[in-house]
C-alpha cells in the first residue's frame, strides 16, 4: 500500500466513524483543526484549515457521503486561514534527530502524510551519510548536526516551501517527538 492509499484508508475509516456518531475523534490529516457534528439531517463542519484546497477536499468528502445518515452538509463555519505569504518564493530546511534510522523513516512517513507537503529535498542521514551534510546544511548547522550523528542519532532533513515550514516543524517536534529540531533560515528558491 502506498502513502496515498494509506491516507485514503484512514480518511474512509474516520468518515465511517463520523457516520456512526463517533464525532469526537480528530481528523486523520487536519487533527483538531476541524470538527464535525451531526445535527438531525445535517452534517456540520467547523474549524480552520490552511488552504482553500484543503477546505474543498473536506467538503467534497462530506458531500460524497450524503444519503448515509444525513441529507445536507453545512460548511459555513469551516474557514481558511487568511495568509499573506506567497508560495514558491522561499524554502526552509528543517532537521530533526531520532534515536535510529527506522524511527526517522517512520517520522518522515508520518510528517509527509499529515502535512500533505511535497518536500523539495528530503533525506535521512546517519553516521554513514555524514559527508552529505555539507551539501545539505550551512556550516553552523552542519556542525551541530555532526554532533548529533556522533551521538548515534539519525537525522531527518526536509526542505519545504517556507509557507509550510511551521506546520512541518510542529509535526516534527510535537507529533513525532524528535529529540532535537532546528530550522535553517529561509532561502530564496533557485
Amino acid at each position: 500500500m502506498n502513502r496515498k492509499e494509506g491516507v485514503r484508508t484512514r480518511l474512509d475509516a474516520w468518515w465511517d466513524d463520523v457516520l456512526a456518531g463517533e464525532t469526537d475523534e480528530p481528523h486523520p490529516i487536519h487533527g483538531d483543526r476541524i470538527a464535525v457534528r451531526l445535527d438531525g439531517e445535517r452534517l456540520v463542519l467547523s474549524g480552520t484549515l490552511d488552504t482553500q484546497e484543503e477546505r474543498d477536499a473536506v467538503v467534497r468528502q462530506a458531500r460524497a457521503r450524503i444519503g448515509r445518515g444525513f441529507g445536507q452538509v453545512d460548511h459555513s463555519k469551516l474557514a481558511v486561514v487568511d495568509r499573506h505569504e506567497k508560495k514558491g518564493l522561499l524554502e526552509q530546511t528543517l532537521v530533526a534527530a531520532y534515536p535510529d534510522r527506522s524511527t526517522a523513516e517512520l517520522a518522515r512517513k508520518f510528517v509527509l502524510e499529515h502535512s500533505q507537503v511535497k518536500p523539495r529535498q528530503d533525506a535521512i542521514i546517519d553516521r554513514a551519510g555524514h559527508p552529505r551534510l555539507r551539501e545539505m546544511l550551512p556550516g553552523d548547522y552542519a556542525g551541530d548536526a555532526r554532533a548529533r550523528l556522533a551521538g548515534g542519532d539519525a537525522l531527518l532533513i526536509l526542505t519545504v516551501d517556507e509557507t509550510a515550514a511551521f506546520k512541518v516543524r510542529q509535526l516534527l517536534e510535537e507529533e513525532t517527538r524528535s529529540t532535537w529540531t532546528v530550522a535553517v533560515p529561509p532561502q530564496v528558491i533557485r
